[in-house]
């Protein structure tokens, strides 16, 4: 997907496997905004495909959540992570506050870093910090993203990669919420 391998390979930052990444998308995702669609409905076909990200990848696991679903995604060498979580909320209005609350949440636990514009979604942000996690967040209609990029050896995802990987949930997201 457009060198995203090579980019990955070099990029990726934070030190976490796609467990503790799933807990702070799901933390930001499950407690930004309380959405009302029934628990029920499977939302695993909001998720991109590992192949969306590049060759080598898979889906680890999933993790249903309140009105939406979290994904991990791993490479072939265990040593990049790659986290997604999209709740679907009750409208756009909702599904931007969240977007809000999550850019809120993130900066704060992450020492006051800021989020800067991306050109993904509405209301897109990506926050690619000292620490070496880069997340990046956006509303789409009613859902929210919140994704979160981590590597074992410490370097982080550059942001255009970051974006790209991004856009295309955010394509998958369009195609699913109705």
């Amino acid at each position: 997907m457009l060198g995203a391998a090579a980019a990955l390979s070099v990029g990726l930052a934070g030190c976490g496997s796609a467990e503790e990444s799933a807990s702070a998308a799901t933390l930001v995702a499950s407690t930004s905004v309380a959405a009302s669609s029934p628990a029920s409905i499977d939302y695993t076909s909001l998720l991109i495909e590992p192949s969306d990200i590049d060759a080598g990848w898979t889906l680890v696991s999933t993790k249903p959540e309140q009105d939406g679903i979290t994904g991990n995604f791993g490479n072939s060498e265990d040593t990049e992570a790659i986290s997604t979580s999209v709740i679907v909320h009750e409208d756009s209005e909702t599904a931007a506050a969240a977007v809000a609350a999550a850019k809120d949440a993130v900066s704060q636990e992450a020492g006051g870093a800021t989020f800067s514009p991306a050109d993904v979604g509405v209301g897109g942000g990506i926050l690619n910090d000292q620490s070496g996690t880069t997340v990046v967040v956006f509303g789409e209609g009613r859902a929210f993203a919140f994704l979160e990029f981590n590597s074992k050896t410490g370097e982080r995802v550059p942001a255009e990669v970051a974006i790209e990987i991004a856009k295309v949930q955010d394509a998958t997201i369009k195609a699913g919420v109705k």
